[in-house]
């Protein structure tokens, strides 16, 4: 799941100074049937299935949903499904019934045909929906609110992915789900409802007055969702200063992705919350393992040796607590901690040199793509490219918008290094740098076959050994660099209660006045 993660989306908006707005837009401030939420950057395409872009899921989370959800602790629960899955002894076999009575945001009900064309979908354009291919043999409507699974060995990862709404399989109608590509209708069975989408300036989403909650107390995102907010307007407010300006303005009743210094500036106003989000977030500089110079294992090495990950942190995220140096891909606490990480934070520009030259390096450019519209992201590139140039690297820091950045990044021939950053998720196989179809592209032999390991061991303690496996692949294959862990900072108007923090912001219990 990326902050980022990637893969459109007609009132106008009017209030304070026309400077806190995005481009474009007119004034108005949040009010009780509206909220404005300022955004880093423009989402591009409302299609969440094919991108693990964070910032969509986070709009898109309101609009589709997925078959299960999880709570704070990554315990899992039924959303469009009306109970837990059956799951055969063997682990080959899951059936899934389906809540009755959902209908989409076009009136028809939720039938397992819908279903199914969905995940079909999902597991034909998205990277996460890709991963289960290789082990599902089947997968059909047992009657028209069921639907079953079949294996031919287990997968331990699939509920996760069943209940992950990023590279989303997100359910919709089965006449949408077989459409051609690209999506051009937003139908989902939401608690809110796909209006308009003026790229640069907002995305609107209103409410669904007919939309059925699942049951249960609220929890992160399981339990009763009920939208009392008529409209959601996600703003696209690239300048972190701007969003903050803006959320001291009564512009904005919600901001994420601040700065450390807006974040300070924030935190002691009267009118606003400032808070950090956890579960952490790992930001991450992405190689291009498929082509150009950084398919050479050496030079990706020798970016390893040459990063200072502290210097790095700390430009990005300011002083602790809000970022951590932390090598282990999962935190302490956690089953997945493995504090085991040879490589981590070594700022070692001879040993990168040395790797260099093993390498046969002659000072091609290095290809660095950044955006300033994730102020960390930038950061964090203009350490590595100093610390890169202290080793011997010549480095071509390209900047872009996020958009852009995630267009170039789906073609090898266009980029060798990009920033982006990743959240926490309920199983590692979920991952994006774990998959081969998402860019940086790692797909080498032992990785494959200790991530099959992995995804097929039904074993929760043999799981864990398993994925030290990997995190030790991690660190000598070099496919990505962990910089380290971090808090995303968010600030609320104190006018707003019942939002959900999280890895994506969510709005459906929210309240305004």
């Amino acid at each position: 799941m990326e902050k980022l993660v990637s893969p459109e989306r007609r009132l106008v908006i009017a209030g304070a100074a026309a400077s806190l707005l995005p481009l474009g837009a007119t004034r108005a401030q949040s009010s009780p049937s509206v909220l404005n939420i300022a955004v880093p950057s423009e989402p591009g395409p409302l299609d969440s299935t094919p991108v693990t872009s964070d910032l969509l899921s986070e709009i898109d989370q309101h609009v589709w949903e997925t078959l299960y959800i999880f709570d704070p602790d990554f315990r899992f629960a039924p959303l469009l499904a009306a109970a837990m899955p059956d799951v055969t002894p063997d682990g080959k076999q899951m059936t899934i019934p389906l809540r009755s009575g959902v209908t989409f945001h076009d009136g028809t009900p939720m039938t397992a045909d819908d279903v199914i064309a969905s995940l079909q979908r999902w597991g034909r354009l998205s990277p996460r929906g890709k991963l289960p291919a290789s082990y599902v043999t089947s997968l059909e409507a047992v009657d028209p609110m069921t639907i079953r699974y079949t294996m031919k060995q287990p997968y331990a990862p699939l509920l996760a992915l069943l209940a992950f709404p990023n590279g989303s399989p997100a359910i919709m109608p089965k006449r949408i789900a077989t459409a051609p590509d690209p999506l051009k209708e937003f139908v989902g069975t939401g608690p809110y409802k796909f209006a308009e989408q003026k790229p640069d300036q907002y995305v609107r989403l209103t409410r669904n007055p007919l939309y059925k909650s699942p049951p249960g107390a609220p929890n992160g995102y399981v339990g009763t969702r009920q939208p009392s907010i008529e409209e959601l307007r996600f703003l696209p407010v690239p300048n972190p200063t701007t969003r903050a300006d803006g959320m001291l303005a009564g512009q904005y009743a919600f901001a994420d992705n601040l700065t450390p210094e807006s974040y300070a500036r924030l935190k002691d106003q009267p009118n606003v919350v400032a808070g950090l989000a956890k579960p952490a977030g790992w930001p991450l500089v992405i190689m291009n393992t498929k082509k150009g110079l950084m398919s050479n294992v050496l030079l990706r090495r020798a970016v390893q040796a040459a990063f200072n990950n502290k210097d790095a942190l700390n430009a990005a995220f300011g002083e602790p607590p809000l970022w951590q140096l932390e090598g282990s891909i999962y935190p302490e606490g956690t089953d997945w901690f493995a504090p085991e990480a040879p490589g981590y934070n070594q700022n070692d520009p001879t040993k990168a040199a040395a790797l260099l030259k093993q390498a046969g390096y002659k000072g091609e450019a290095v290809r660095l793509l950044t955006t300033t519209q994730y102020d960390y992201q930038y950061k964090t590139a203009q350490v590595l490219q100093a610390n890169m140039g202290d080793a011997g690297f010549k480095v071509d820091l390209q900047i872009t918008d996020w958009a852009t950045l995630l267009q170039r990044r789906q073609d090898e021939n266009q980029w060798d290094i990009f920033t982006t950053a990743h959240g926490m998720v309920p199983d590692p196989s979920l991952i994006t740098i774990l998959n081969p179809s998402y860019p940086g592209w790692w797909d080498t032999p032992d990785k494959r076959a200790a991530l099959d390991a992995f995804v097929t061991e039904p074993d929760h303690a043999k799981r864990i050994e398993r994925w030290k496996a990997i995190q030790s692949l991690f660190y000598s294959e070099v496919p990505t660099i962990k910089v380290g862990s971090y808090f995303n900072t968010y600030a609320a108007s104190k006018k707003l209660s019942g939002y959900t923090p999280g890895p994506w912001p969510a709005f459906w219990n929210a309240k305004l006045g």
